[in-house]
């Protein structure tokens, strides 16, 4: 009895409500010290309040509305600090009230770890000082190139000729890429890429007045006048919110204005769902920039990804990924034992895993993984010996890949709007679980959906089995798609399916199956619309095609479709305007009885000549 009431008087000091039926307790911030619009440090009282979550369940933790600051703590001159940091912690939920959470210096905006039904709702995340600026171009010329900082927004000085931008706790050059966005409509600049400009923001710098900034030597091209060119500080240094071996993390009613890497980022989790969280520019502030890469990100998680009623701008990469990993195998122990690269940490002892054999890539034999250990080089972490439970398939060999089966998430998103307002593409998905995506509105600068599966280089796993694309609309996509097929271009055609393996001949099995494109809505200005390679079972039905004037088509795809190594292809009872003239569907590595059209659709199939299809 004695232990009952001594734990309900720690309730009432600390001003926990207990709803009926003892179910839910709600703390309120402000009595762990926490005071909103003060400008003092919220992440102590932060601390303290999840920390006095710790072993208890079913606590809302309660922000009064106002704008809370989080200060990161030094450590050597570095910052150390998360925001909300929550591990190992079960059914907390952080209600925000339409609060501000304002960040400062480098710092994670949340780790979500080990946790089980968290939820984050109703509060909006910034910095008063990004991690990147922004310049608005005066002049550019032969020789030199004049831009406009708002200095008191983005600090600046010229040292030694060059110029440093200064923040909280940081002096940076500009590091990395930067990206054009045009004067009116905050968009990115059609057939502009990464770093349009080049290292001009290198070059010698002097203030000429007025806020202008001129740098001296040649640009590589002269943007218009009022063009906005946004400035890189940093690459990767923190996550925005974090989600690392949890179940169970609703995201609700949030805006993420800024993050110093992708805005969510998940990892070894199961079920996560975003509904109505935008990764988006703060247009109060005058910027066209919010996170420095993806505003989402999912690698091998598990259940189901579910991302509703989003609309992201400004991010500095695309609009999500969710996929798995090939994982390299870079020695042979023994019967039963590999060793791999670092992406090993992608997996846990009762794991099933497929090995694939590099050449076909296709996913093979299934083993269970008995246990995993680091393997350390001159106290170096350089990759993990798995054991399994049995002998490793036969004919397994160095370079080829184990990918895990047991950490992969269906995908559900609808309802958001995908836009050409942030750098590169909209959706990548590489999963075999199935993924819809449907009733969503597409405006992006490069492909809208692209299925990879990366043997060669991200190592991003890996083949699509059930794909459903349906009921979206995609209006004027590819404003900066492949003009030359580079590889560093933002992809071939408004969908673009390009797995890393190539197919060498017509019986080679294709790598991904089963990708349904149905009742979309496409209004485009340029030909291409599909771009497939090693697709069985690709359909593209029942979908209306409508040409548009809105910009000059110059895409190096000329056909409507471009097909390798695919196999069933249907392509039938679509609405073609009469203005969309080009009706080409090329294809290599195929037969022509490998497509089938209905007379209706009026298209002509033709063999690929005198053309190179694959990236450079």
């Amino acid at each position: 009895m004695k232990s009952i009431k001594t734990s309900l008087i720690a309730l009432l000091l600390f001003g926990i409500q207990i709803a009926p039926g003892y179910t839910q307790k709600i703390l309120q911030i402000t009595d762990f010290g926490g005071k909103p619009d003060s400008w003092s440090n919220a992440t102590p009282a932060i601390k303290k309040a999840l920390d006095f979550c710790r072993g208890q369940e079913n606590i809302t933790i309660n922000f009064p509305k106002g704008r809370y600051d989080l200060w990161p703590s030094f450590c050597e001159g570095k910052p150390t600090d998360t925001g909300l940091y929550l591990n190992d912690l079960k059914n907390i939920t952080i209600e925000g009230n339409d609060s501000e959470l304002i960040f400062h210096g480098c710092m994670s905006i949340s780790l979500i770890n080990s946790c089980e039904n968290i939820t984050f709702q109703n509060f909006s995340i910034d910095w008063d000082r990004p991690f990147l600026s922004q310049a608005e171009i005066v002049q550019a010329t032969d020789n030199h190139l004049d831009v406009w900082i708002d200095k008191e927004q983005y600090p600046y000085h010229i040292e030694n000729g060059k110029i440093m931008f200064t923040g909280e706790g940081w002096k940076l050059p500009v590091l990395g890429h930067q990206n054009l966005y045009d004067k009116d409509k905050k968009e990115i600049v059609p057939q502009t890429w990464d770093s349009p400009l080049k290292d001009i923001f290198q070059q010698p710098a002097e203030e000429v007045g007025n806020g202008v900034v001129r740098f001296n030597g040649k640009p590589s091209m002269k943007p218009d006048p009022g063009t906005i060119v946004t400035l890189n500080h940093a690459f990767y240094p923190a996550d925005g919110i974090n989600i690392l071996q949890s179940k169970n993390t609703l995201l609700k009613n949030l805006r993420i204005y800024h993050s110093l890497a992708c805005g969510v980022y998940g990892e070894l989790s199961e079920n996560i769902t975003m509904d109505n969280v935008s990764v988006t520019v703060n247009e109060t502030k005058g910027r066209v920039f919010s996170s420095l890469h993806d505003a989402s990100h999912f690698r091998n998680c598990k259940g189901i990804i579910k991302v509703e009623n989003c609309s992201h701008t400004g991010q500095g990469d695309d609009f999500i990924n969710v996929h798995g990993c090939n994982i390299v195998i870079e020695d042979i122990v023994d019967a039963k034992t590999i060793e791999v690269n670092t992406r090993g940490r992608y997996a846990f002892a009762g794991d099933e895993m497929w090995f694939l054999d590099q050449k076909i890539a296709q996913r093979g034999e299934v083993r269970v993984v008995e246990s995993i250990d680091p393997v350390y080089n001159d106290n170096k972490l350089v990759g993990y010996r798995i054991s399994f439970t049995g002998d490793l398939p036969k004919g397994t060999k160095v370079k080829d890949f184990v990918e895990n089966k047991t950490w992969n998430a269906s995908l559900v998103l609808r309802n958001c709007n995908i836009l050409k307002k942030n750098r590169a593409r909209g959706i990548l998905v590489t999963t075999p679980k199935d993924v819809i995506i449907e009733n969503n509105y597409f405006n992006t600068a490069g492909t809208a959906i692209l299925i990879e599966g990366d043997i060669d280089h991200w190592f991003e796993s890996g083949a699509v089995a059930n794909v459903k694309i349906r009921n979206n609309i995609f209006e004027n996509c590819l404003t900066s798609g492949n003009a030359s097929g580079n590889r560093w271009e933002w992809g071939d055609a408004v969908i673009t399916i390009t797995p890393s393996h190539k197919p060498m001949d017509i019986h080679t099995e294709p790598y991904h199956k089963n990708i349904v494109i149905q009742n979309n809505l496409f209004k485009v200005f340029d030909a291409p619309l599909v771009r497939g390679r090693s697709v069985r079972n690709l359909q593209f039905i029942d979908n209306e095609i409508v040409k548009t004037e809105t910009y000059k088509p110059y895409s190096w795809q000329k056909s409507a479709f471009l097909l390798d190594g695919c196999k069933e292809v249907l392509i039938r009872n679509n609405q073609i305007d009469e203005k969309y003239i080009t009706r080409d569907i090329l294809i290599e590595h195929m037969r022509k009885s490998d497509v089938k059209v209905d007379n209706g659709q009026k298209m002509k199939i033709d063999f690929v000549k005198g053309m190179k299809t694959y990236l450079n």
